[in-house]
């Protein structure tokens, strides 16, 4: 019996020579934080530089790197025909679970990348990198060991013409989700059945998995925050809460609205007109060059002005890029206690919300991009009022 190895057809979603670019940078962050290497365990780290598109984040991987010498990329042998599939690297060491220890694994390419004596960093805050697995490492290198997760993260902040584009794609993903939803919403549609007509839609138009679940809620159960989707029936008066994400090239674009089957009482019609106004607000404040915190102070002002509370809150906006689970969340912060500023051709998740007298908790937003063009808006966004 003969078996055939069948050709790898590569499909990088960038050409090498934007990985490389990207490396630059990376070492130049490295040479003013003092480091001569760095571990990067992050999937999308290992996107980012390596166009490594792995998928098994819950086993131990890494891309070890220094100021010379090609990048070194760690990862379990399953995942081979990804690596060569996908990454430009040409070090790939690999190893078998139960047989290797990929700590020792990483410890020697960090070690062979710093040089004698060499200081190392590594992406310690990463959900990749579990704390027993973590205690590990740090033991094993000894030294002076840094934390170099924003130094990483920070160089994904400003976009490529090309990541732009995929953006732009993951967002016409998303409005396909969205307008499934407007067309499925009716009276005894469980949140099940809606939720699936998203993900359905979405499926259709391409998208990849994403980096988090479709939050979904109805009625009074709208109330909390991260909702999943349950067997309960909507009725006619209640509000539909929805948040999601279409993706292409592992590139996030989410939607945020709030609608109604049939109309809205006066108390969460009179709520979303605060939070879209707040939301309006925020946007007029995003420019390059201003600080974050002002588009966060300038949606708690509009809420001010009508005599509303803003002590209880959640985050206005986060960067949002390559993602892939638990989270699609970039280190890009856009709150009042942030001290970023707004730069070009950066992309982020922005949204308001309030809760109703009611009880219905209303939310609006969607996925921008920030060039020195202005804001674009990819998915979701500036919605009025939808009542079906």
């Amino acid at each position: 019996m003969s078996h055939h190895a069948f050709p790898i057809q590569p499909d990088p979603a960038f050409p090498e020579a934007e990985h490389r670019e990207r490396l630059a940078r990376a070492r130049l962050a490295l040479a003013e934080a003092k480091l001569d290497a760095v571990v990067c365990v992050a999937p999308e780290h290992l996107y980012y530089l390596a166009g490594f598109d792995g998928h098994t984040h819950f086993q131990l991987q890494a891309l070890v790197f220094g100021a010379m010498k090609d990048p070194t990329l760690i990862f379990r042998d399953t995942d081979i025909v990804n690596a060569r599939e996908f990454s430009w690297v040409r070090d790939m060491r690999v190893y078998h679970h139960g047989v290797q220890d990929p700590i020792s694994l990483i410890v020697d390419a960090a070690r062979e990348h710093a040089g004698p004596g060499g200081r190392i960093g590594v992406c310690f805050d990463s959900f990749a990198l579990p704390g027993a697995a973590a205690l590990r490492l740090n033991a094993a290198l000894g030294g002076d060991v840094a934390d170099a997760t924003n130094l990483i993260e920070r160089l994904r902040f400003r976009k490529s013409a090309r990541e732009l584009e995929y953006m732009r794609k993951a967002g016409t993903i998303a409005e396909a989700g969205r307008s499934a939803l407007r067309q499925a919403v009716t009276d005894g549609a469980t949140e099940m059945e809606l939720a699936g007509t998203i993900e359905h839609a979405m499926r259709l138009a391409g998208t990849e998995y994403p980096a988090m679940p479709t939050w979904f809620s109805t009625g009074p159960r709208t109330s909390g925050g991260h909702r999943m989707p349950t067997l309960r029936k909507l009725q006619r008066g209640e509000p539909v809460k929805a948040e999601f994400a279409g993706v292409h090239r592992r590139y996030h674009s989410v939607t945020v609205q709030t609608l109604w089957l049939g109309e809205p009482s006066q108390a969460a019609a009179e709520t979303y007109d605060a939070v879209l106004h707040a939301f309006r607000a925020a946007c007029e404040e995003i420019k390059v060059g201003n600080p974050t915190a002002a588009a966060e102070d300038a949606a708690f002002g509009e809420y001010q002005r009508r005599g509303l509370d803003v002590g209880v809150h959640a985050r206005m906006g986060c960067g949002i890029s390559a993602a892939y689970p638990p989270s699609w969340i970039e280190g890009y912060d856009i709150t009042r206690e942030s001290g970023e500023r707004f730069q070009a051709d950066t992309t982020f998740l922005i949204h308001t919300h309030r809760r109703s007298a009611d009880g219905y908790s209303i939310v609006i937003g969607g996925t921008y991009a920030l060039t020195e063009s202005g804001l674009e808006c990819l998915a979701g966004g500036d919605l009025q009022l939808t009542v079906i």
